[in-house]
């Protein structure tokens, strides 16, 4: 097969992805005790980029909100994090999940919010998330669930700003600056250093395009595959986020937050009342080879037991879980390509994929996954459409379209002077809840 001829922007992507998904996941996010840690501005920290970030938020606030949301529940099907979060039992229920992600978005806010300066409000914030990373991740490695690493403290400016930056049309963002969005990659480059995060695994460090495409393939290669995996602990987790904050996110539920989430992502089936031109997914940028020499990399990593053979395909995947007197499997069935996967009917080559996928869902006895490859990304097209929708109870189905419509109502001044105005009653009512 030929080799994949990449543009210079995909080449650099590909090397500070490759870095930070093969390398990165071994290097814990700090080295020694909570009590050894320092903080120190980088040296190309740059004020008024950092401010033109903060601005962005502010002019955008209720879809950043929206995009964070999202970007945390994207965060948490991801099973290495997960287990290590769940591990910490400060977020397992809906009470303690309440006061876990209250604590987050307000020391997220003082970053936006306050000046960054040693002695500062924020930087003292800064510090004490930093701590509790480090400390969370000597637990996790005595209990043998693996480190918090530079690829988990990476990943989590993700969840701040990657939808933000590469799907803001869904969001109620508004997008037409590129000066704004260079400052909102610096501002979470700059977080993401406070945090931890070395300068060879930030993924905001390069230029826009690039960052742009990083995101890119954290989508296609980490998170549509896992946004369609519902473990019973992601569904729990997931569950006590939505169930902690109702309080504060009226007309929520995890059907219709799921539906919101996997929308954004951009997975088929998902697209309810889209741009389709805008239902775009980052092309093939690894070879199956160097896929394959990925995989091994995780093989004798605590806490990445399911990436060998569950993510990181060069084709993509859309699974579906389906009654087993719903299909018949059979040689035929899997030879021919229409059907790649299923839980139990795997033959003896396939009993580790089997094995991880069984473990990571827990299927009942009389559910099987059906795996449907993608070719490319012309055939992606033809899968793009809302079928899932009719998956939705009528009350779930009310909730989703209810936040699309806020979601829409930010580009109208109308429509975005009442979203903030609700967000500022939220944000209040969080810190008083916080006192």
């Amino acid at each position: 097969m030929e080799p994949i001829q990449l543009t210079e922007v995909e080449k650099a992507a590909k090397i500070l992805f490759t870095k930070l998904i093969t390398e990165g996941n071994r290097i814990p996010c700090d080295s020694g005790s909570g009590a050894d840690i320092e903080l120190k501005l980088p040296q190309w920290y740059d004020e008024a980029k950092f401010k033109r970030g903060q601005k962005y938020f502010f002019d955008n606030r209720f879809g950043m909100m929206q995009s964070n949301f999202v970007g945390l529940i994207t965060l948490l099907a991801e099973p290495k994090g997960l287990t290590i979060l769940h591990n910490t039992g400060r977020s397992s229920t809906p009470e303690t999940a309440r006061k876990r992600y209250i604590s987050t978005t307000l020391h997220m806010l003082s970053w936006y919010e306050i000046d960054l300066s040693p002695g500062s409000k924020s930087w003292a914030s800064l510090n004490r998330v930093r701590k509790m990373h480090k400390n969370a991740s000597n637990r996790s490695e005595k209990s043998k669930t693996g480190i918090i690493s530079q690829t988990e403290i990476a990943l989590t400016t993700f969840g701040f700003m990657g939808y933000a930056l590469v799907r803001p049309h869904l969001l109620g963002i508004k997008y037409d600056s590129e000066e704004d969005r260079e400052g909102l990659v610096h501002f979470w480059a700059v977080i993401g250093s406070l945090l931890g995060v070395k300068d060879e695994y930030n993924i905001c460090l390069p230029k826009l395009a690039v960052v742009e495409m990083i995101c890119q393939m954290c989508i296609r290669y980490l998170f549509i595959p896992l946004l369609q995996f519902e473990s019973p602990l992601f569904k729990q987790m997931a569950s006590a986020v939505v169930e902690g904050l109702g309080e504060f996110t009226p007309f929520n539920s995890y059907d219709s937050l799921m539906y919101f989430v996997r929308r954004v992502a951009g997975i088929p089936g998902y697209q309810f009342n889209v741009d389709m031109e805008k239902e775009i997914i980052c092309r093939r940028i690894y070879s199956l080879g160097e896929l394959n020499d990925f995989k091994k990399q995780f093989t004798d990593v605590e806490g990445y037991e399911y990436i060998e053979n569950a993510i990181f395909d060069e084709k993509v995947m859309l699974y579906n879980v389906v009654q087993v007197s719903d299909i018949t499997v059979n040689e035929a069935t899997l030879a021919n390509g229409t059907v790649t996967g299923v839980y139990n009917e795997l033959n003896e080559d396939g009993n580790k994929k089997k094995e991880a996928l069984e473990d990571l869902l827990q299927l009942k006895h009389n559910e099987q996954l059906v795996i449907t490859t993608v070719e490319d990304e012309s055939e992606w097209k033809s899968y793009l459409n809302d079928s899932k929708l009719k998956q939705l109870s009528s009350k779930d189905l009310g909730y989703f379209k209810f936040k699309c419509r806020l979601s829409e109502s930010c580009y109208s001044k109308i429509g975005n002077f009442i979203n903030e105005s609700v967000l500022s009653l939220m944000l209040y009512r969080m810190r008083k809840a916080h006192v």
